[in-house]
């Protein structure tokens, strides 16, 4: 007859999986808050948003599942379960993230970091035989105003800028925040707001010249409303576009500060 051994358990702490399932559902909170706070345009393009909201919420089971480990049964027969407290350290990085994400404050890019990244008026041309699209173009030559909203700055900026003699004199409206590359005039100042495809890893600052009396009192950074007229000017040895402010208010920094360019 065979003889069956009966298991006394012991139930033992795993420190490892506590450490799993706070990473886990740390980073699930992070990012359904971004979403819920309307802050996660600050990093990506919300076309991904959906993308970000379903992982976070596929965090739940895999914190689930760590939760239940906790606490584990184990047979006395069993020889001691030794951890690797080593091994507790490859946790510090994501803690770390998770500690600064909550902790420190969101910083959006700034008028600092233009310089770095290069203005769209340091882009040349299309090569020849190149046709560069422009979606826009013949609504624009329709309108004696060209408002430039969010959803179309990328676009306009581009027209503006290889296609701005045929839209001299024309009035136009946007908003930005200032920077003064070098080379301009006291009365000069870009107008600019940051471009992102994907996410501020690629952000590309967008702006157009701008002229206007005592222009110098406006410190780089400083979000303006403006309304003037399409015309050209010299900069660095070369005819650009540029907009004779004829209004301007000072306005606070938008809630989403960055322009996405549309799907196309």
């Amino acid at each position: 007859m065979q003889h069956r051994h009966r298991y006394k358990y012991r139930y033992i702490f795993d420190i490892d999986a506590l450490l799993r399932s706070i990473i886990l559902f740390g980073f699930m909170g992070l990012l359904l808050w971004l979403i819920h706070t309307n802050q996660l345009t600050l990093y990506i393009n919300p076309k991904f948003s959906v993308l970000v909201e379903t992982a976070g919420y596929l965090l739940f089971p895999l914190g689930v599942a760590q939760m239940l480990s906790i606490i584990q049964p184990i047979p006395f027969l069993n020889s001691p379960h030794r951890h690797n407290h080593a091994s507790r350290l490859l946790y510090l990085p994501f803690i770390a993230i998770l500690a600064l994400a909550f902790l420190l404050p969101n910083n959006t890019l700034n008028a600092n970091l233009v310089n770095n990244k290069g203005l769209n008026s340091q882009l040349t041309a299309p090569a020849p035989g190149y046709e560069l699209p422009r979606p826009l173009a013949a609504k624009l030559r329709r309108y004696s105003l060209i408002e430039v909203t969010d959803r179309d700055y990328a676009e306009i900026i581009n027209e503006l800028q290889f296609f701005s003699q045929e839209y001299l004199g024309k009035e136009i409206t946007m908003t930005g925040f200032v920077f003064r590359p070098p080379g301009i005039t006291k009365n000069q100042f870009s107008l600019v707001r940051y471009v992102i495809v994907c996410c501020t890893a690629d952000a590309l600052p967008y702006g157009v010249l701008c002229e206007c009396k005592n222009g110098e009192k406006f410190k780089d950074g400083t979000w303006l409303s403006i309304k003037g007229v399409i015309q050209q000017s010299n900069y660095e040895d070369k005819v650009v576009p540029a907009i004779k402010i004829t209004s301007l208010k000072q306005v606070k920094e938008p809630q989403t500060p960055y322009v996405f360019p549309p799907n196309q």
